[in-house]
């Protein structure tokens, strides 16, 4: 039999498969990386042979409903729910560890101070979600996660319910039997206290290293949890402490009314065991426990004998042959009445009908449809492409499931288109950007940063791009200007013109007019002057002007070329080139060239070359990359 899913698919759009964990009675676990949020989580995928019933399925995805509500740290998270291809999925939490079955078999029985603090978590999570009246009803070590911290983490909140308990195959049967309380055995109603006697079971098999109850089937095992009274934990582990053997008797009673009430109460008795003082289970009567299973025995005629040393009570052989007649006659009496009873209570809800197409109504059109067909319409909303605004998207379960009258039915009415398409935020304030991004169901992230062309105050680049096409609910990053970068002007004095350049090109500054002057005492070609003055903070990009010394004065002085030397504007966009050479009084001309590998919009050729000094109104042509 193939896997459903294989590595490095991608399911939905966003679980990339990792590799399969593994599998049990109900579905086939794979290791997946959730590509939006980037993490690690398990994909677990219902078994195909449950995929043709419809009551299971829906069983199925509303008990994982249910707990994905459950939050707590004990607790194994569900993120989410999902169909492909007609196969569903929930995806949950992903727990890198081993099952506390797992760290038995390695490990043996454990001590009394690590059984309790396992068994502290395992009642705390399931304090909090009784507490949410959800009833796990297949507690046992298998479904318990340990991971290296020890942390205890509880699997399938309310999956287990949706899969009957697991019991679906030899294996699991079994399994799940070992922990079964008697009314689970007996097909009567659950409640908390039903995960408590589990629990109860789970802290024996931790403290002795074996299971109260073992056989061959499933059904030999399941009778003896309602016939037999287990050896106690101190009979298995002589020393076992007084205390520590009460809980576990008081939380294995076969009368739901004479174990913990409530997963707290548990929890105190525990808490009171490690602390020495005394607890509700010290008052356990294991004698009246004993008579009251013998009892059960003789009137309901369905249990097995008990064990010769727990039933002192003798009968001869003959009175067992006289009494299974009766015994045969109650049972079938018991059979007619819960059919019956059964029927009844079919005939009371009404039956069942056919869940009716919505997709494509109205909200008001689709619950009026629901109701007239019996069911309750229950609400939801999301963003959808295909459907307009106020229209029904989906609805689960689907169209021709039959399901009974008075069940709820889910449907999701579209909110509006998912996708956005983005406008250009450059100049805009940030408050105008997060009014924008919120109208629009967007989420926004604002950065700063030095931008040399855009006002401080307001945005220069957004990611993703203007123009572009997301998914409401996106983040959508933007930068707001803080002002222009700053530059230090550094000291200009003595150097060549040449240098001076370099010097100032360093600093992320520009040459600017370049004069000439005679002068005694700094030698000709060499820097006498500049502005502004050495170690003045400005904006990058500014040009800094020098006075250049011609030498000493002659009687006769030739005359000397001014000019202006041509700044280095490489790089730079289009518009701040054509600004700092506007400022300079050049003639701008830009040429437009494809094919350079620079950057669109920015500078990759100057003619006359940057440096060059050139008479005010001279003509600096820029090429610039298309």
């Amino acid at each position: 039999m193939t896997d459903v899913f294989q590595p490095e698919q991608v399911v939905s759009g966003r679980y990339r498969v990792v590799r399969k964990l593994g599998g049990g009675g109900m579905a086939d676990v794979y290791l997946c990386e959730d590509l939006t949020l980037g993490r690690s989580v398990a994909l677990k995928v219902l078994l195909e042979r449950f995929l043709g019933d419809a009551t299971f399925v829906e069983r199925f995805r509303r008990e994982a409903k249910a707990a994905a509500g459950l939050n707590q740290g004990n607790l194994v998270s569900i993120y989410d729910w999902g169909e492909l291809d007609g196969t569903y999925y929930i995806v949950m939490e992903y727990v890198e560890g081993e099952t506390l079955k797992d760290y038995i078999r390695r490990h043996g029985r454990l001590s009394g101070t690590e059984s309790v603090r396992i068994a502290l978590q395992l009642l705390a999570a399931l304090e909090y979600a009784h507490r949410h009246g959800i009833v796990h009803r297949d507690i046992k070590p298998q479904n318990v996660m340990m991971d290296a911290q020890g942390t205890v983490k509880v699997m399938d909140f309310g999956i287990a319910r949706a899969g009957d308990s697991g019991m679906t195959e030899a294996g699991s049967i079994l399994g799940t039997a070992q922990y079964l309380a008697p009314e689970q055995a007996k097909g009567q109603p659950v409640d908390a206290r039903t995960d408590l006697y589990s629990v109860g079971i789970v802290l024996y098999e931790m403290l002795t290293g074996v299971v109260p109850f073992k056989g061959d089937t499933a059904v030999t095992v399941a009778l003896k949890h309602v016939n037999e009274i287990a050896a106690e934990p101190a009979q298995v582990i002589p020393g076992l402490p007084y205390s520590l053997n009460q809980i576990v008797l008081k939380a294995m009673a076969k009368d739901p009314a004479q174990r913990y009430q409530s997963a707290d109460q548990f929890a105190r008795d525990l808490r009171a065991a490690q602390l020495g003082g005394p607890g509700a289970a010290a008052a356990v009567d294991t004698g009246a426990e004993r008579t009251r299973v013998r009892a059960g025995a003789a009137a309901g005629g369905t249990a097995v004998m008990t064990q010769p040393h727990l039933d002192p009570v003798r009968s001869d052989r003959g009175r067992k042959r006289r009494r299974w007649p009766i015994v045969l006659v109650v049972v079938l009496l018991v059979l007619v009445i819960a059919a019956t009873a059964f029927a009844l209570v079919r005939a009371m809800g009404g039956g069942s009908a056919t869940v009716p197409s919505v997709v494509g109504q109205t909200k008001a059109a689709a619950l009026t449809a629901l109701e007239e067909k019996g069911f309750a319409g229950k609400v939801q909303e999301e963003y959808s492409d295909k459907f307009a605004a106020g229209l029904v998207t989906r609805q689960a379960p689907a169209a021709g499931t039959s399901l009974r009258k008075g069940e709820p039915v889910d449907i999701w009415v579209s909110r509006g288109s998912a996708t956005v398409p983005l406008t250009d935020f450059r100049g805009w304030k940030p408050d105008a950007v997060k009014s924008w991004l919120s109208q629009n169901g967007l989420l926004g992230v604002q950065h700063s940063g030095k931008n040399g062309s855009v006002p401080q105050g307001e945005v220069y680049k957004q990611d993703p791009p203007a123009g572009s096409n997301v998914q409401k609910g996106d983040t959508i990053k933007y930068w707001v200007s803080s002002g222009k970068p700053q530059a230090s002007v550094p000291d200009l004095s003595g150097l060549a013109q040449a240098d001076a350049q370099a010097a100032l090109s360093a600093a992320g500054l520009m040459l600017g007019a370049a004069s000439q002057q005679t002068s005694t005492s700094v030698p000709s070609g060499q820097v006498i002057s500049q502005s502004p003055a050495a170690g003045t903070q400005v904006d990058k990009g500014s040009s800094v002007s020098i006075v250049v010394s011609s030498g000493t004065p002659s009687a006769s002085p030739s005359p000397t070329p001014t000019g202006v030397a041509i700044p280095n504007v490489y790089g730079m966009d289009a518009t701040t080139a054509n600004d700092t050479l506007a400022a300079l009084g050049f003639n701008v001309v830009v040429e437009m060239k494809s094919g350079t590998g620079q950057p669109p919009g920015t500078v990759v050729l100057v003619s006359p070359d940057t440096g060059t000094v050139a008479p005010a109104g001279a003509t600096v042509t820029l090429t610039i990359a298309s």
